[in-house]
């Protein structure tokens, strides 16, 4: 085992859940511009071929909090090390898939092992790592998983024309075997609980089906043809099973949520922030490909190369943030990030079809740069507000909070989008709105999400202003 009181020790600590964050993340985008090869493949709709990037984010996003809470009751290391072998069998059995079914269930195998080692990434720097260091690693933690998800379609699409779509999935293999050689080396062992407390597994079912249930319901709102009784019927289940899980987390003597988590009002406006940025950047980051190809008339190449450009330079100024965050505080750092970030989409609410493009790509590298600076003074800010025993649990929360805002992001900014469409003059008929866009209309909608991203920063902005560095001694 390498030392975790030495700096080779610590970086081998931060490389092995850094390069699982960077897997987990190229998994959750790798398979988007495959997904119509695979359709045809199987001869399927692309309802059910949506289905196999669905099942990857739900699953992460029901089962994150749970793995947390396993790696405080049984360690670290163990959750980490399965968590790998898991994704890796997943992977496998991903590319050897039959049929889509088989696809499908093979990702959700997949997803399993993501969540187990995504959920404790954060504790295990926040548990093994100096408390001067936190924010910088947090920053290398969270630039992997940006690169990682922005570089997923373009790696999927090179691997899909020059080899096949089954390789997607056995090029993960080699990667998850350095990865388990180094985190076995790398990660410390814990010393657990003589006595734990039991697990109550109905409680935690509650909370997985109601995920699954309102996550479902807002993702099948983009997939076309979805009725509108399954969307209705899938979020009031989900409502009334998160309503359950609430009655039995009252009874439950180790909930799912340690008390003093949600007793913290600083955790939680940390995780409300965090939410909050994390919508607007997956937001964002999903419309822009279509403001390049319809506003400037770019080709599929240029735009995913342009999009590419701030996911590498995040790599550089996340970690720099972070450091910053070590020196002046975490609260500091990402109040200013997100004034940055602020800035810059107030400047994108002027941008109209004549805007030069090169304007274009500096302020769009400006405000993903600076939303990307923002999340590893948080994490650390967040994490420092975790009491020991419950470390895990808190990273648990803080990465079902991202995933959750993933998805939620993409809704909410294709639904501020079409209102405002609507609101134009198009009719709601159920028709396309791409092929109905004249520029015009275009500036006007993009006007509308960018003016909401600013708004939702200042929010963001406030929400940090209120929030103490460090608990207080009692």
């Amino acid at each position: 085992m390498a030392d975790p009181r030495t700096v080779t020790g610590q970086r081998l600590i931060l490389a092995s859940v850094c390069l699982a964050s960077l897997l987990g993340a190229l998994d959750m985008s790798i398979v988007n511009i495959a997904n119509p090869t695979i359709i045809k493949s199987f001869q399927v709709s692309v309802g059910m071929g949506s289905l196999v990037i669905l099942a990857y984010m739900l699953t992460t996003s029901a089962l994150i909090l749970f793995m947390g809470k396993l790696g405080d009751r049984y360690g670290f290391h163990p959750l980490f090390i399965t968590g790998l072998v898991v994704f890796g069998i997943g992977s496998f059995l991903c590319g050897i898939a039959p049929d889509i079914y088989f696809l499908i269930g093979s990702r959700i195998l997949q997803a399993t092992g993501a969540a187990m080692f995504s959920a404790i990434g954060p504790a295990i720097i926040t548990g093994f790592l100096p408390e001067s260091t936190r924010g910088k690693s947090l920053g290398y933690l969270i630039a992997l998983s940006a690169i990682g998800f922005a570089l997923g379609p373009g790696v999927g699409g090179f691997i899909t024309q020059y080899a096949s779509w089954q390789w997607i999935f056995f090029l993960n293999l080699p990667v998850v075997g350095i990865a388990l050689l180094l985190s076995w080396h790398a990660l410390p062992w814990q010393e657990l609980p003589a006595v734990q407390k039991p697990l109550q597994f109905s409680g935690v079912a509650a909370f997985i089906l109601a995920t699954l249930c309102i996550l479902l319901a807002f993702s099948l709102f983009q997939v076309p043809g979805t009725p509108d009784l399954m969307l209705i019927s899938l979020f009031v289940a989900g409502v009334l099973l998160g309503l359950i899980f609430w009655q039995l987390e009252k009874r439950n003597p180790d909930p799912l949520i340690s008390p003093a988590l949600i007793k913290d009002p600083d955790f939680r406006s940390g995780l409300a922030a965090s939410f909050i940025v994390t919508l607007l950047f997956s937001g964002v980051t999903y419309l822009m490909p279509l403001y390049l190809l319809n506003s400037h008339h770019l080709d599929t190449f240029t735009s995913g190369m342009i999009m590419t450009v701030p996911a590498l330079l995040s790599f550089i100024v996340a970690p720099l943030a972070g450091n910053l965050a070590d020196r002046y505080g975490t609260r500091r750092i990402s109040m200013i990030a997100v004034a940055v970030a602020a800035a810059g989409f107030l400047v994108f609410v002027t941008y109209n079809p004549t805007t030069i493009l090169v304007v274009i790509i500096i302020g769009m590298l400006v405000t993903r740069v600076s939303t990307s600076a923002f999340f590893g003074p948080n994490g650390k800010l967040i994490m420092n507000h975790c009491p020991e025993g419950a470390v895990g649990n808190g990273s648990g929360v803080m990465m079902m909070i991202r995933y959750v805002g993933f998805v939620f992001g993409i809704v909410v900014f294709q639904s501020v989008f079409a209102f405002r469409m609507y609101a134009a003059g198009i009719p709601r008929d159920g028709t396309p709105l791409v092929p109905r866009l004249t520029p015009e209309l275009s500036r006007l909608g993009y006007q509308a999400v960018y003016l909401t991203s600013f708004l939702l920063c200042l929010v963001v902005i406030y929400i940090l202003w209120k929030t103490r560095e460090v608990p207080e001694s009692t």
